[in-house]
């Protein structure tokens, strides 16, 4: 069919080489231009790129970042249960933030969302992969902000991204 299509007069169709968030977590490092927020419409999307990061041995945190980031997730998930806390994978939303790294959605427990804005806003987490609830009405200030797609699923079908979505998502880069 595609040879068919070439006849008619039609270009192929071609993709664009998508560019792994590990890529893009490394680029933003080496240019500078961290912290960065990296918006991912799906809650489980954002879970799934920090966990790929960490993964893929990226850490853009020094051994003092480390302690300070320690410090920080101890101060607000101490009044939390042992048990909640591995039932809600605390072990690996740890070693995440040690590396630089956080999703930050609606679906997190509340003292795992404050201390990633505490640490971001303290410049200890580097790339946060976010909703678009970050770009609503809380301050995190970041050099660079990526956006995964220009369409998100309302919950009923895709829609494009408005050009005013777009400038609230756009705006949390200063």
């Amino acid at each position: 069919r595609g040879s068919r299509e070439r006849s008619r007069g039609r270009a192929p169709q071609r993709r664009a080489k998508r560019i792994g968030r590990s890529d893009i977590a490394r680029a933003l490092d080496e240019t500078g231009l961290l912290p960065g927020i990296v918006f991912v419409f799906s809650r489980q999307g954002c879970d799934e790129a920090a966990a790929s990061l960490l993964e893929a041995g990226v850490r853009l945190t020094d051994r003092t970042e480390r302690a300070r980031i320690r410090a920080v997730a101890a101060e607000y998930t101490r009044g939390l249960d042992p048990g909640d806390l591995e039932a809600l994978g605390h072990d690996r939303w740890l070693a995440t933030l040690e590396h630089g790294l956080a999703a930050h959605h609606a679906g997190m427990v509340p003292p795992f969302k404050e201390a990633v804005e505490r640490c971001f806003v303290e410049g200890l987490v580097k790339v946060v992969f976010a909703t678009e609830t970050l770009a609503l009405g809380i301050n995190m200030p970041a050099r660079s902000v990526v956006i995964e797609a220009l369409s998100k699923f309302t919950g009923e079908q895709h829609e494009n991204l408005t050009p005013g979505e777009y400038t609230q998502l756009t705006g949390r880069a200063g």
